[in-house]
């Protein structure tokens, strides 16, 4: 494991309208997702990058407290703040892959693996409160980010609420094409996540090795009004994404 602080390479654009600490954190998260900064690695001390970078301790702290919120680094007492394991906390149901990771200052794409009109299967008339009449539009897509895959997302739709989807540009965000295209706005949904192991064709898709830890989400999302929008079936790799639960209250003891 390196000890040695590793180095702030890119200045810091006074000019930009994006806050200092923010694009110190932004870097910072890059560089891990990159492979640029590396597990166990340590940070440069609050003073010495405050120094380096010609800004206030304040903001170097403030850039530090961003990046331990979203579970970048962490620190150790006496120690110093190291590099953490790469991951993706709180794992959201319905929220927008694309418009969560930007959030972050992490780039997203998408790779189309299937995106057909066709006849919807039991399961998905029974998700979707359709008719067999009724035909599904079908999007699997491989999503990245910063190039390395993170997630399978298969989703389904019913073809009468979206006309047409299965032929619009899908890399980016679907729900900004619901909102843009379609004006549906997802506000709600129900998941469930449990954990399972990779099959061969999930590892080659997502870069592990069969057998590896991977987490599925399966979730319906809704309107404000409870309409049925999608269902949507999520699988995370394992070592991109931790479930948190928030601070919980301990029942009385029995």
């Amino acid at each position: 494991m390196k000890t040695d602080p590793i180095p702030i390479k890119q200045p810091l654009n006074r000019n930009s309208f994006m806050p200092l600490y923010l694009q110190l954190a932004t870097q910072i998260s890059k560089g891990i997702v990159n492979g640029e900064y590396h597990t166990g690695e340590k940070l440069p001390g609050e003073l010495e990058l405050a120094r380096s970078l010609n800004i206030s301790r304040m903001t170097v702290r403030l850039a530090m407290d961003e990046l331990i919120g979203k579970g970048y680094i962490y620190r150790e007492q006496g120690r110093g703040t190291y590099i953490a394991q790469p991951q993706m906390q709180g794992v959201r149901g319905f929220s927008s892959f694309t418009e969560d990771m930007r959030s972050r200052g992490l780039e997203t794409s998408s790779r189309i693996l299937k995106s057909e009109l066709a006849k919807p299967t039991k399961e998905e008339q029974f998700g979707l409160k359709i008719s067999d009449h009724t035909k599904v539009i079908r999007i699997n897509r491989l999503r990245f980010v910063e190039e390395t895959p993170w997630i399978i997302q298969n989703t389904c739709l019913s073809s009468a609420l979206v006309p047409g989807l299965e032929s619009k540009d899908l890399s980016g965000s679907l729900f900004k094409v619901l909102r843009e295209d379609y004006r549906i706005y997802p506000a709600w949904t129900e998941a469930k996540v449990r954990a399972e192991i990779a099959n061969a064709e999930t590892a080659e898709l997502l870069q592990i090795q069969p057998g590896d830890a991977v987490l599925l989400v399966e979730g319906i999302t809704y309107t404000d009004t409870f309409e049925i929008i999608e269902s949507v079936k999520t699988v995370y790799r394992g070592d991109k994404v931790s479930l948190y639960m928030g601070r919980q209250r301990f029942g009385l003891p029995v």
